[in-house]
C-alpha cells in the first residue's frame, strides 16, 4: 500500500472519532446532542472554552481555513480535527486546542458521575457548567492541566443551593393573624343548695320548734287538719234551716185570745148585734 493511500486511511479514521459522537450520544452515558452548542451566547460559548468542554470548534466561531474543516470534531483521544497530511495533525494535538478536542470520554464521565445520564439539553448543559463553577470556586482552576480521574471525581460533591430571601410585598401590608379560640360548651355545674335558703339554718329551725310548742295551744298541723275537712252537704243545712223556720213561724201565727174573739164578732153582723 503506497504512503499516500495509507495516510488517506488514517485521516478518514481520525475524521470518524472525532464526529462519531454527532450520531451516539443518546446510547452513551454522559453523552451530549449536538444541538446543545447552537446558537450560545458568548459568555457560554467563553465557558466551554474555558472548561475544554465540547468541540473546540463550533459552528459561529471565529475561524481560519484550517479551523473550518474542524466544526464540530471532538474525539475521545488520538487525532484531533479535520485529518491533515504530512503529520501537522500530530502537531495539532499537541497543542492547547488540540487537547481540548480529545478530552470528550473524560467530559462524559464527568456528566455521569454528576448523575446526569446525558446533556440532552442547553438546560442539562447550563446544569454542568454551574457546577463546573462551583468547583472552581471552591478548587481553583482544577482542570489547568486538563482533565484527569480526580479531577472528574470532584463532580460527586453535593453543593447547597442557596436559598433566596423572599423580597417583602411592600405594597400590601400584612396584617397580623388573629387567633380565635375555639369556644368549647360546657355543661352547667349543678347548683349547691344555700343554707337559709333551700333549707333553714340551725337557728331558724331552733325557732320554728319554738313557735310550734308555744303555750297559745297552737298546732299548725291541728290548724291545717280543720282547714283540710270537707264541707258540709248543703242540702242538708239547707234542710235544718226550713225546718228551724217552719216551726217558729207556725208558733209565731198561733191566734191570741182576743184575736179569736175580734174574728167572730166581725165575721157574723147583725146576729148578736156585736160589732167591733
Amino acid at each position: 500500500m503506497s504512503r499516500s493511500m495509507n495516510d488517506f486511511k488514517l485521516r478518514q479514521a481520525a475524521k470518524a472519532r472525532g464526529t462519531s459522537w454527532h450520531d451516539t450520544w443518546k446510547d452513551t452515558q454522559g453523552g451530549f446532542n449536538p444541538d446543545v452548542f447552537k446558537d450560545l451566547d458568548d459568555d457560554t460559548r467563553q465557558k466551554l472554552a474555558d472548561y475544554q468542554i465540547g468541540p473546540p470548534v463550533l459552528r459561529g466561531d471565529k475561524m481560519n481555513i484550517g479551523k473550518l474543516f474542524s466544526i464540530g470534531h471532538w474525539s475521545e483521544g488520538g487525532d484531533y480535527g479535520a485529518p491533515l497530511p504530512y503529520g501537522m495533525n500530530a502537531l495539532v494535538n499537541a497543542s492547547t486546542e488540540g487537547q481540548h478536542g480529545t478530552n470528550r470520554g473524560s467530559v462524559q464521565n464527568a456528566v455521569w458521575e454528576m448523575g446526569l445520564a446525558n446533556i440532552g439539553n442547553k438546560e442539562q448543559l447550563k446544569q454542568f457548567l454551574d457546577r463546573t463553577d462551583a468547583l472552581t470556586a471552591k478548587h481553583g482552576n482544577f482542570l489547568n492541566d486538563g482533565w484527569d480521574p480526580e479531577d472528574i471525581m470532584l463532580y460527586r460533591e453535593k453543593f447547597e443551593e442557596p436559598v433566596p430571601a423572599a423580597e417583602p410585598d411592600v405594597t400590601t401590608p400584612v396584617e397580623p393573624a388573629v387567633e380565635v379560640p375555639e369556644v368549647v360548651e360546657q355543661a352547667p355545674a349543678p347548683r349547691e343548695p344555700i343554707e337559709g335558703v333551700d333549707y333553714m339554718t340551725e337557728e331558724m329551725q331552733n325557732i320554728y320548734d319554738d313557735m310550734q310548742n308555744y303555750n297559745t295551744g297552737f298546732k299548725s298541723e291541728d290548724w291545717i287538719a280543720e282547714t283540710s275537712k270537707p264541707d258540709y252537704d248543703s242540702s242538708e243545712m239547707a234542710q235544718a234551716l226550713a225546718d228551724r223556720y217552719k216551726f217558729e213561724i207556725r208558733k209565731d201565727l198561733q191566734p191570741s185570745p182576743q184575736s179569736a174573739v175580734n174574728a167572730l164578732t166581725t165575721a157574723i153582723p147583725d146576729k148578736l148585734g156585736i160589732y167591733s
